[in-house]
């Protein structure tokens, strides 16, 4: 029960420390030659698919791609997240060199509108390979969309992207209420001179100002940092969480060893009569914690992954655009370490009182 226990608490240790270690690495590699435009007023209104042409007409922008969610899902598999969005495949595919796959399979996708781009993890989760034909459904809208897969990519940048179908906006746009057509959730715009950034959001922005659906304009970079700092206050509790779990574990385990230790008084009175030193018997009590802590870790890993990286990341991905959720092996490791050194920690106070007991008292108390 005990090791049952250790195993949930360095779970939740874990969680908060790869949802933070997540967001901060997302910054690290956003690239920093993109320009978002997004609609000013919120996601909820969206913006003209045209506005896509004139982004891409304005000087300083190399590329332009209109990009919109298209929520699909396996039928009854509601538990199945994955990231998935609709786009002009030919801009995309132009822009975006840190998906890799052979070429044929690039340009399958652009030539074909009822095919799909698939990340290699979540084809190997789903068994998918290319020229399998898939019946998808969505979240947000009505109809059933049956696309073959052109592509199975791997993506070099990070964790982006690795359990994300990208699919053939018009597509998408066909099938959607006269009302909900031909809009766009943001524009991407790729830059000829990163350094740029900058001016060119504030031109684009003073481009629509006039428009029926104003902008906001920044950098990909300069937005992915200030998501981040809006719940940097969120992110440092969660840091904090995560320490305050790993001393209710080592509260846990000073209680489970004490007791322990306190009812085998006989037993080491026993080692000590027939010739156990002290030193011996505060080893042999720190051995048997570090074993109970290395189990605690061993459980709590095997609970981690399936849970952040198959149940919590994929739905966080999908429903409130987080960036894909990994445990770093620095996390996990750090969790076994924290397991096993809070177990000879907590263990440390009882080994050394017993190291003081005397054997005739070890022998004459009653347990």
């Amino acid at each position: 029960m005990t090791v049952l226990t250790v195993a949930i608490m360095l779970t939740a240790f874990v969680f908060p420390r790869t949802l933070v270690r997540a967001q901060r690495q997302q910054v690290e590699e956003t690239p920093n030659d993109r320009v978002l435009v997004l609609p000013k007023r919120g996601w909820r209104g969206g913006l003209p698919r045209r506005y896509t042409d004139e982004v891409r007409a304005t000087a300083g922008v190399r590329q332009a791609l209109g990009v919109r969610w298209a929520g699909l899902k396996l039928p009854g598999k509601d538990n199945v997240f994955f990231a998935s969005q609709a786009l002009d495949a030919e801009p995309f595919i132009a822009m975006h060199h840190e998906l890799v796959a052979p070429e044929a399979e690039k340009q399958a996708f652009v030539a074909d509108q009822a095919t799909i781009f698939v990340g290699r993890e979540l084809a190997r989760e789903q068994g998918w390979k290319v020229g399998d034909r898939i019946v998808f459904q969505s979240r947000a809208y009505p109809g059933e969309w049956a696309l073959s897969v052109a592509g199975i990519y791997d993506s070099v940048r990070g964790e982006w992207a690795k359990r994300q179908i990208w699919m053939h906006y018009d597509q998408l746009n066909r099938a959607l209420p006269l009302d909900e057509r031909d809009r766009l959730q943001f524009i991407t715009a790729q830059l000829v001179e990163p350094s740029h950034g900058a001016a060119i959001a504030k031109a684009l922005d003073l481009h629509f100002d006039a428009s029926p659906v104003r902008t906001l304009s920044m950098e990909d970079r300069v937005l992915t940092a200030a998501n981040v700092g809006r719940i940097g206050a969120v992110l440092a509790a969660l840091d904090f969480v995560s320490y305050l779990i790993l001393l209710v574990v080592l509260a846990i385990l000073a209680n489970t060893l004490s007791l322990n230790v306190r009812e085998r008084l006989r037993e080491f009175g026993v080692l000590r009569a027939i010739g156990f030193g002290p030193k011996h018997l505060y080893l042999l009590v720190l051995g048997e914690a570090a074993v109970l802590g290395l189990a605690g870790a061993a459980l709590g890993l095997l609970l981690t992954y399936p849970l952040i990286e198959g149940l919590v990341g994929p739905f966080l991905t999908e429903q409130m655009n987080f960036p894909a959720t990994k445990v770093p092996w620095q996390v996990a490791l750090a969790a076994a370490a924290a397991g096993v050194a809070l177990a000879m920690l907590a263990a440390a106070l009882p080994a050394a009182r017993l190291g003081r007991l005397e054997v005739r008292e070890a022998l004459g108390r009653v347990t």
